[in-house]
């Protein structure tokens, strides 16, 4: 989608070779392939312009190194947008979300997956979504690290959207 609205340069970071060699294949030009970590990114501070992960947050080991990471190396007046699956600050809505994590989600998979893959990995978000923390402690760690954030909530507050824009030009 980014090389389609006209970014010339989109590197795509994952720790797995194969998912990267898939899409290099597909997406050809302008698409440069890095395998790593979020928690320890392979480039130089303030050398990229922007980052968006997108449902990736949520596994990474460290959410707090990565977002560190993040705000290490996108430059001055840059940004950071997160989309992933939210955990909602009330409990009322937290608990409607889980519901829906763990029981609907992965019959709603299941059928769209159609015996595509075996099992269900959609399951995987279960535990994923547990381990979150809320969407309102996400968007100031965003802010802790960036300078700035804004918090968008979607579905309930079971899908988020945090923009981080680098402010303190200060950091290394």
């Amino acid at each position: 989608m980014l090389l389609d609205d006209g970014f010339e340069k989109v590197i795509g970071l994952d720790p797995s070779l194969i998912l990267l060699r898939s899409t290099k294949t597909r997406l050809r030009d302008g698409f440069y392939p890095v395998r790593g970590v979020a928690e320890n990114l392979p480039f130089r501070n303030g050398s990229v312009a922007g980052a968006i992960t997108c449902f990736s947050l949520r596994d990474v080991r460290d959410r707090e190194a990565s977002v560190g990471e993040f705000a290490r190396v996108v430059r001055e007046t840059g940004r950071l947008e997160i989309v992933d699956v939210g955990k909602p600050d009330s409990p009322f809505f937290q608990r409607l979300i889980s519901l829906y994590v763990v029981l609907v989600m992965p019959i709603v998979a299941k059928f769209f997956i159609g015996g595509r893959a075996r099992g269900n990995p959609f399951r995987m978000i279960v535990p994923t979504f547990h381990r979150l923390s809320t969407n309102h402690n996400l968007a100031m760690l965003a802010e802790r690290k960036f300078g700035s954030s804004r918090l968008h909530e979607f579905l309930l507050g079971g899908l988020v959207i945090v923009e981080a824009r680098q402010t303190d030009f200060s950091r290394p």
